[in-house]
Parts: C-alpha cells; sequence; structure tokens
C-alpha cells in the first residue's frame, strides 16, 4: 500500500498507485529513487537521450513534498536578489535568476510536447507587503531583482481584493497541477528497457562501476544512481547537517471565477501568506492559501496554523469551509542555494539534489537537467553555481552552526524532559497521539478513531531523534532532520527510510 495522506492535499485526491513493484532485481543505465518531480524529470530526460531508467517510488509518483506544494512556478523567491548580492555578487544573483526562468520555459516545452493536461496557466507573481515598515524591504529588493536581470516592476496595483502597499510584479511566469504533469511524464519514461516502479523502497545504495540500490523487493543494478529524495536518506555527503527542515501549511476552497485572484503572491510580512487559484473539478477555481512556517515539532497544536489561514481566507476573500488541507517540510541550505551534483567529492556515480528553499518546482527542474547532463557527458552552464560538494564557509559557518547547534539541543532535550506519562496515554481521547515515557522509554502512542490504542517506538529511524506529534494532520514529525511518519507510523517522507517500529507498553 502507498503511503497515507496526511490530512487532504488538493493536488492528490485522485491520485493513487499506476505501476507495479519491482518484483525482481533488474539492470538499467541509471537508476533514479524517487519520483517527486526531481526524480521524474531527470529520469524523462534521460530516457529521451536513449537512456535505460529504472524510476524508483517507495510510495507512488508524486506522493513525496511534490504533492504538498502551492504549486508556483516563478524566480520571485521572496527577497532573495538583495540576498544574493550582497552575499555572492551580480553575476550568481543573474545566473539564478535565468536558471529559474528557463527552467519555467523547460516544463512548459515539456507540456506541449507530450500533451500533458495538467492546468498550465501562464501568471503574474507578485511578492507584496500590506505594511508600511516593509515597503522599503520591497522597494530594495525590487532594485535588486532589475540588478539581476529580472523584468521586475514596482506596483500597488493587483487583482486581490484587498490593498498592498507595495509589491513586486514579474510577468510571465506560472503554475500548474503538480500531480498531473508527474502523472504525465512518467507516462512518457517506462518501456523500451525503462521502469517506473511504485511502492518500492531503496534502502542503501551502493556505489562502484557498476552500482548497486537495494530496496525492500530487490536489487537494481546501475551505472549512475540519482537520489531524488528531497533530502537524501543516504547520510554520505551529511546533507542533512547542511539544509534543515521549515514547515508550512496551505488551505484550499472553491469559489466562483471572478472572485479568484489569478496572479501568484507571496508576502514579505510575517506571517507568511501565499496565495494563487487555479481551476476546479466541475467548473470555478481553487482559491490556495499558505503560511504560517515554522519548525517541525516547534509546535504543540498545529490546529491553529490552519485555523489562522481560514482565518484570513474568511476575512480577505469572504471564503469559508475550506475543503483541503496539507502541510509539508522543505529544506533550508546554509548559504541559501540548493545544492546538486554529486553526492560527495571523487564520487561521479551517485548525484543528489536537495535544499530548494520552499522553491522546489524551477530547482527540481534545474537540478534534473544539471544531473542528466552530468550523466551524459554533457556540460551545464549551472553545474558551478548549485554544485553540491562546494565548501563555501564564508556565506555559512554562522548558520551552518546554529542549524545544528538547535538538532543538537532537540537530541538531547527531548530525551532528557518528561513527556506524558501513563496516566496520560490512559486518557488520549480519538484522534489524539502523545509521546510518553513509560520507564527509561519513550513511545510515541496514538488512538484511532475507533478507540484503539497504537504504540509505536518515539525515535526517528534516521538518527534516533524523538518524534513529536502533529495533531492537523495526525502525523508523527521528526523535529532535528524532518522526516515524517502516518498515525500508524508508516514513512511519509525521509530521510528516514523505515517505519517507526511498533512497540507495546509496558506493564
Amino acid at each position: 500500500m502507498p503511503a497515507p495522506k496526511l490530512n487532504r492535499p488538493l493536488w492528490l485526491e485522485s491520485a493513487e498507485p499506476r505501476y507495479p513493484a519491482l518484483s525482481d532485481s533488474l539492470a538499467v543505465d541509471v537508476a533514479v529513487i524517487g519520483a517527486g518531480i526531481t526524480g521524474v524529470t531527470t529520469a524523462y530526460l534521460l530516457k529521451q537521450a536513449g537512456t535505460s531508467v529504472a524510476l524508483l517510488e517507495s510510495s507512488a509518483i508524486g506522493h513525496g513534498a511534490t504533492g504538498y506544494t502551492t504549486a508556483k512556478l516563478s524566480v520571485g523567491h521572496s527577497l532573495v536578489y538583495h540576498h544574493l548580492i550582497e552575499s555572492f555578487g551580480e553575476e550568481t544573483a543573474r545566473a539564478y535568476a535565468r536558471s529559474n526562468q528557463e527552467a519555467i520555459e523547460r516544463i512548459e516545452a515539456i507540456v506541449r510536447d507530450n500533451s500533458i493536461d495538467c492546468d498550465l496557466e501562464r501568471a503574474s507573481n507578485y511578492v507584496y507587503t500590506e505594511r508600511e515598515s516593509s515597503v522599503a524591504d520591497v522597494e530594495r529588493e525590487a532594485s535588486a531583482a532589475r540588478t539581476a536581470g529580472v523584468e521586475a516592476t514596482l506596483t500597488t496595483e493587483t487583482d486581490l481584493p484587498f490593498p498592498v502597499r507595495a509589491a513586486i510584479r514579474v510577468d510571465d511566469q506560472a503554475q500548474f497541477h503538480p500531480w498531473k504533469y508527474l502523472d504525465g511524464l512518467a507516462r512518457a519514461v517506462g518501456g523500451d528497457g525503462s521502469h517506473v516502479l511504485e511502492l518500492t523502497r531503496a534502502t542503501d545504495v551502493r556505489s562502484g562501476a557498476t552500482c548497486e540500490v537495494e530496496t525492500t523487493a530487490g536489487v537494481v543494478h546501475a551505472a549512475y544512481v540519482v537520489v531524488a529524495t528531497q533530502m537524501p536518506f543516504l547520510d554520505r555527503g551529511l546533507y542533512f547537517t547542511r539544509a534543515h527542515p521549515m514547515k508550512s501549511y496551505a488551505i484550499a476552497a472553491r469559489v466562483d471565477d471572478d472572485a479568484a485572484p489569478r496572479g501568484m503572491y507571496i508576502s514579505v510580512d510575517q506571517p507568511t501568506r501565499s496565495i494563487r487559484s487555479t481551476p476546479a473539478e466541475g467548473g470555478g477555481r481553487m482559491l490556495i492559501v499558505g503560511g504560517e512556517g515554522h519548525k517541525p515539532g516547534d509546535d504543540p497544536d498545529t490546529k491553529v496554523r490552519y485555523a489562522k489561514l481560514e482565518s484570513f481566507m474568511q476575512e480577505r476573500f469572504g471564503v469559508s469551509d475550506a475543503e483541503y488541507r496539507w502541510s509539508t517540510h522543505d529544506y533550508m541550505p546554509v548559504d541559501r542555494l540548493p545544492y546538486i551534483g554529486r553526492l560527495r567529492r571523487g564520487d561521479d556515480r551517485v548525484y543528489v539534489a536537495t535544499g530548494f528553499a520552499k522553491w522546489g518546482l524551477t530547482k527540481a527542474t534545474i537540478a534534473a537537467e544539471v544531473i542528466s547532463d552530468a550523466i551524459l557527458g554533457r556540460a551545464n552552464e549551472w553545474a558551478e553555481l548549485y554544485d553540491s560538494t562546494r565548501l563555501d564557509a564564508r556565506h555559512s559557518a554562522a548558520r551552518f552552526a546554529k542549524e545544528n547547534a538547535a538538532v543538537g539541543l532537540h537530541f538531547f532535550r527531548d530525551r532528557l524532559q518528561q513527556p506524558a506519562g501513563r496516566e496520560d496515554v490512559e486518557r488520549l481521547a480519538p484522534g489524539e497521539g502523545t509521546v510518553a515515557r513509560v520507564g527509561a522509554k519513550q513511545y510515541a502512542v496514538h488512538r484511532d478513531d475507533a478507540g484503539e490504542l497504537h504504540v509505536l517506538s518515539a525515535r526517528c529511524t534516521h538518527l534516533g531523534c524523538i518524534v513529536g506529534w502533529n495533531n492537523a494532520d495526525r502525523s508523527w514529525e521528526c523535529p532535528c532532520h524532518g522526516s515524517r511518519f502516518a498515525a500508524d507510523g508508516t514513512l511519509v517522507q525521509g530521510p528516514a527510510t523505515a517505519d517507526l517500529p511498533r512497540d507495546s507498553l509496558p506493564e
């Protein structure tokens, strides 16, 4: 069975497994692990170049981070360009802008060439503020974006039903339905010696002249391996120390055509608000509002996050009763540029892509091009900019130390603090969960809707941090490196590669 869907994500409403699981060992030119947008696009590009590919997915296509996004395609990544110019210079900022815009054009070309019906729409993107105190930041960012080659316009005119103090408008951006896109793209991967394999979890990779990908169902032999699992599940390369998880939320509700904004919006104010709309099944539009970001494990009542988004939607758009709710974890690199390329120095057989900093759809497309070009022996102009093995202490040392100190604090504090006890477990209502200490051990305990108690080990199967309960999504989350598990312990999102083990409370 695929991993359970957490809450009710809009994009995965009709998404179910369509491809077989691996049933025996096989050999291909390239094994791609993870069927989100990075993995599917990489497999597609390699297949188009005549390479045989095995695309391996532990659950179902798009059921990872790609299925829990807001699905914007833009170069307007909040206040990124001022930072890039200040930290890296104008040349880097220009390359960042151009690579993301070219990714949008590549996606449109793929949609056209493969006749994929994925609700792709061209739209203007707006980075905006409602606060006078942030106008100077928006004006500074508009200037930086123009320096980076972005055709950015400063404006106060939008199609939002409320006024803004300032906004950066960038035209010719896009939005789409990510699962429909991946579904159409995956259809072009299978056949002629290539395979799309769902419900096939990779557990290890051995690099060499012929690499071996160990899975729960057999071994895949390949000349090259691409680890496209958002955060690499292989600890080689230590990417979990260089990119750290952030959690964010989204809701969607049906609105009439004339009530839906056609632009895409991201606020610079805190808490962040992300706004867009998309065609709804049966007519009308779905209004999507996102935001409320925080670090996983830092909020004991995540229901409040959805409630705040619903209040915003009601106050600003007059819309209530959101039909869909979902959340996701994104990985923020310590120097704000993604890591794309070799898993580690000296190994040109295993490739990774991670650290997309909440703008993963264009960056995943960039990654697919960089990695497929490397495997095919072709030069790529973005490879050096996003080099995954770069060592740049000047731009990342302080943040690296801060984030990893926080992880260490979580690791030890969560073992020493006094969580719930046996009496708290007995008081759990249906649908509730908690981490309980009984004796010297901590347990992840959940009572399902039927009143049955389920007990799991509370130690994340990645590196052993103590998971926390997300009461809104009914899931377990690792505060250290962002792995997510369903209420029954089933792995939904890595870098963990195993479910939370079932356990039992001692008498």
